[in-house]
């Protein structure tokens, strides 16, 4: 099973590690990313604004940049297209694997 977001945070803040995580608003078209770690939650900016990668790979290059340890793509609930299951999490969290 994929951790939460509760279980990521959790994780950042007791092991003092950085986790990216990787948001696709857009369809797998762009990507966000979310840097948590052990005393603070942010996301990649540019202007002030969110900035916007056009690949994972570029995603994952910039969070290395902020100090990421490790990255999790964030889908939404996949197993409950249909939200019949009435899951309290908006997002499956799936580990990617960078060297």
């Amino acid at each position: 099973m994929n951790p939460s977001r509760k279980d990521l945070i959790y994780e950042a803040q007791t092991k003092s590690i950085s986790i990216a995580l990787i948001y696709s608003p857009n369809e797998l078209n762009q990507y966000i990313v979310e840097i948590i770690s052990k005393d603070s939650d942010l996301y990649i900016l540019e202007n002030d604004n969110i900035r916007h990668f056009l690949s994972v790979n570029d995603a994952i290059s910039n969070a290395k940049k902020y100090g990421a340890q490790q990255f999790f793509l964030c889908v939404y609930n996949t197993y409950d297209e249909c939200g019949s299951m009435g899951s309290a999490q908006q997002f499956d969290y799936i580990p990617i694997h960078f060297p």
